[in-house]
């Protein structure tokens, strides 16, 4: 464990212990939570859609979280296209390993595997921001195009634990899919969004939209628009790192719509009504103590 992972992990006990009062229950969830590495049974599922592809970025150490979030997802998805993990550099051979025992058909992509994609070197400036290393969450933006051939790319987070069928996700795979979709956020304000040149930032409307759960038929991903949003884009302002890849989507996808937040959801307790809940960093922690015991128990 590097220092900044160090840091992190002393950010969740705290929060589990001064926020939530459940410091032994998130111990003793997370240390049950890796038995899932010693397990033999495959999680994924045959694929029945050629036309889609599935796409999760990841790095060692989220691989435990990333095993329950894609079993969690093939427990309840029916439109299984083919499996991209996308290795964020940390993901060294064990790991490797362990992802193919799980999923033997993924597909797992360098972090340099965008780069042999003769479409890729067309545009310059995707091209040139792709490779900035403060940049590193393009992979989960610019990759999944470029590598992926497929009519329709499903992009999900590895901290997603998914409860009931996602409905509305699987009827647009079924039809045109005409519309793209991404998830809500938890708000915006100026510290939490985007920030271009002389002083704008991504409209409000947009960027409350978060990346956690991604759909877009490739005719609906405007490159074009994608090379505008870098040239805009402020690259003094620090924080824009941290929010780059979801502004990106919302800024470049047509004809996009919002997830009904009550189901797809990041602030919400999981509830009947719950089809999937992001647990984003501040919330890591739930996803043990909340998550996982709900998914184990089928208490929703």
């Amino acid at each position: 464990m590097n220092f900044n992972s160090f840091k992190l992990e002393l950010f969740y006990l705290r929060k589990t212990i001064f926020q939530y009062g459940s410091f032994f229950k998130y111990l003793k969830s997370r240390s049950a939570a890796k038995k899932i590495l010693k397990q033999d049974k495959v999680l994924e599922k045959e694929i029945n859609n050629n036309e889609l592809s599935i796409h999760i970025l990841c790095g060692k150490d989220h691989l435990v979280m990333l095993l329950w979030s894609l079993k969690s997802f093939y427990e309840v998805m029916t439109e299984i296209g083919e499996l991209f993990i996308h290795n964020d550099g940390t993901l060294g051979s064990r790991e490797q390993k362990i992802l193919k025992k799980f999923f033997p058909n993924c597909c797992i992509v360098g972090q340099n595997e965008v780069l042999k994609s003769n479409d890729f070197n067309k545009f310059n400036l995707i091209k040139i921001f792709r490779k900035k290393q403060k940049y590193f969450l393009l992979k989960k933006l610019v990759d999944p195009y470029f590598v992926s051939t497929k009519k329709f790319h499903l992009i999900v987070d590895s901290d997603l634990l998914w409860f009931k069928g996602p409905i509305e996700i699987e009827q647009e795979i079924r039809s045109a899919g005409r519309n793209s979709l991404m998830m809500q956020g938890v708000g915006v304000n100026k510290k939490f969004n985007v920030h271009f040149k002389n002083n704008e930032t991504l409209d409000n409307s947009l960027a409350v939209l978060n990346s956690g759960i991604v759909f877009y038929n490739k005719d609906n991903f405007e490159l074009t628009k994608l090379e505008e949003y870098f040239e805009r884009l402020d690259e003094s302002y620090k924080l824009n790192s941290h929010f780059i890849e979801q502004a990106g989507y919302a800024y470049c996808l047509k004809n996009l719509k919002a997830l009904d937040e009550k189901k797809y959801t990041i602030e919400n307790v999981v509830n009947q009504q719950t089809v999937a809940r992001h647990y984003t960093s501040p919330k890591r922690a739930l996803f043990y103590i909340e998550g996982i015991t709900k998914i184990k128990n089928k208490k929703l």
